[in-house]
């Protein structure tokens, strides 16, 4: 992907999205605002790849997603030279009650489910006319929860770094296969996890060459 500068709009959760998901009147008006501006890259906040509720946040989860992101993109294209990403992202079930699933928790199955759904919305963001797709791996959600040295799981996802990469591994590949060779893919995820016994610098630059 050639940028027109180097200045980078990154993806930030804005909550204009109603709990429908779809694209509205004010998230189209705020990226159109950042692309008139001149952003070499615009990256649109989190989207999410599965059904579960959570709130104000765009969606990608199905097919009646992409008219909306598409009409958003072409807006964007329209309003100057700014290339456009969507930030895709899984994250796991939580209850008003205060309980939160854990990635140990997850079946093998839920884990396939994962991939597939990373999968298939970033063909969904190509199909809308994005110009590449950044993964969310950060920030304590499922995959970065996975990358996490406090990841409890005891399976071939868990313990060594070579584990506990390889679901973020198998996403990326996934997306990879699904959506050609042409189409740039972008990770998200953190340099240091400030918290007691989480990874910091060394560790991020092992994954990142793990990524790569």
């Amino acid at each position: 992907m050639t940028l027109p500068n180097r200045l980078v709009l990154p993806a930030m959760v804005t909550r204009l999205s109603g709990e429908d998901g779809f694209v509205n009147e004010d998230i189209r008006a705020r990226y159109v605002r950042f692309a008139k501006g001149g952003v070499g890259l615009v990256v649109v906040e989190a989207m999410a790849v599965h059904q579960s509720k959570s709130g104000p946040l765009l969606r990608i989860s199905d097919d009646a997603f992409t008219p909306g992101l598409a009409d958003l993109v072409t807006r964007c294209h329209d309003a100057g030279p700014a290339r456009i990403v969507p930030q895709i992202i899984h994250f796991l079930k939580i209850s008003r009650s205060g309980w939160r699933q854990t990635v140990d928790q997850l079946s093998l199955e839920e884990i396939d489910g994962i991939v597939s759904a990373y999968a298939t919305a970033a063909v969904r963001a190509r199909a809308a006319g994005f110009d590449g797709v950044e993964l969310h791996m950060a920030h304590a959600y499922t995959l970065s929860s996975f990358l996490s040295k406090l990841n409890p799981r005891r399976d071939a996802y868990g313990g060594t770094l070579a584990n506990r990469l390889r679901l973020p591994l198998r996403v990326v590949q996934e997306v990879r296969k699904a959506v050609g060779h042409d189409f740039p893919i972008g990770v998200r995820f953190v340099g240091d996890e400030c918290v007691r016994g989480g990874y910091s610098t060394p560790d991020a630059a092992r994954i990142a060459y793990g990524m790569t």
